[in-house]
């Protein structure tokens, strides 16, 4: 029942993953149903025998729970080099795997060319993680949507001028997206540092003569369009940082 999760970041594999350890908690098949998320850097110690009680140490944390190795790539670097200690995570995940009823479910997740190039490296894991799940890319609409939830939360209302531009926007980024593209982490970032930042500057400029809740929840087009010449080159060009 181990998996793989590949996509870009900000598809909601960590999300699913929660729910899988809700699910399979329900079903009886895991005593906590929570998740301990984890990298490479948690993983891998300097010296001989960090590594290996690093892992066991976080075995023991993620008992009962679903482990999830974010970027798991980065444990496999090529080859069979035995300093590499990343290789030393991977072949005590298969020990612990092949226990039976472990009380633990190990979800790996990453970019899906250098997760297949890991699993297909080493033919034990693919034993060990007999399903793949895909997380594509949102859309547009979908991203959208994910922005009128955000701001609906905090009850921000967007102008029909500025929600036509916030969209508009948002079609021009995916549409010039690179393999990176960080989805609903972009648009969380796109609202909150961006339009949310642009409109609390507008309003500290303005001297207010009565109270009134709205103009502190009224989003303009020139919130919109003061984020998107902000953060452009930032939203369109995010950075895949190796770890």
């Amino acid at each position: 029942c181990h998996m793989i999760f590949t996509g870009n970041p900000g598809t909601g594999k960590t999300t699913v993953a929660r729910m899988v350890g809700r699910v399979y908690h329900a079903l009886g098949l895991l005593s906590k149903g929570g998740v301990v998320v984890t990298e490479r850097s948690k993983l891998v110690g300097r010296y001989i025998g960090d590594t290996e009680n690093n892992v066991q140490a976080l075995l023991g944390q993620a008992k009962g729970n679903v482990l999830f190795i974010d970027e798991a790539y980065n444990l496999y670097t090529g080859g069979d080099d035995r300093r590499d200690f990343g290789n030393r995570v991977v072949e005590s995940l298969l020990t612990m795997l092949s226990q039976k009823n472990p009380d633990l479910i190990v979800i790996l997740a990453g970019y899906e060319k250098e997760m297949m190039k890991m699993i297909e490296s080493n033919p034990g894991m693919k034993g060990r993680f007999p399903y793949h799940f895909h997380f594509d890319d949102y859309n547009a609409d979908e991203l959208m949507q994910i922005a009128h939830n955000l701001l609906a939360e905090s009850e921000f209302i967007l102008t029909s001028d500025a929600d036509k531009r916030l969209k508009e926007t948002i079609q021009a980024t995916v549409s010039t997206k690179d393999a990176c593209f960080h989805n609903a982490r972009w648009i969380e970032q796109y609202i909150h540092d961006g339009i949310l930042t642009a409109m609390s500057e507008r309003l500290m400029t303005q001297p207010m003569m009565r109270e009134d809740k709205k103009l502190f929840q009224l989003i303009l087009l020139e919130d919109v369009e003061k984020a998107y010449a902000k953060m452009r080159p930032k939203i369109e060009k995010p950075l895949l940082v190796r770890k």
